[in-house]
């Protein structure tokens, strides 16, 4: 498994904080779907990360956006 924190623009976490996947490779534009039907695009992908989240199981940081509306 394969975890990824996740921030907003403002550099606040999201909600939900962490995004846990099978999937380890994604791309900028992509969206995810967090399992209560929100869905967030990635606007960035940062696998350079520190040794602290490296340690909490984190495999890189998603700076993400929130889809609002129809899917």
């Amino acid at each position: 498994m394969f975890c990824f924190l996740l921030v907003l623009e403002n550099d606040e976490p999201a909600d939900p904080p962490a995004f846990v996947t099978a999937v380890p490779n994604w791309t900028v534009g992509e969206t995810i779907w967090i399992g209560d039907g929100e869905r967030f695009r990635i606007l960035g992908i940062q696998t350079d990360i520190d040794d602290e989240l490296v340690e909490q199981g984190f495999h890189g940081v998603f700076p993400v956006e929130p889809i609002v509306g129809a899917a």
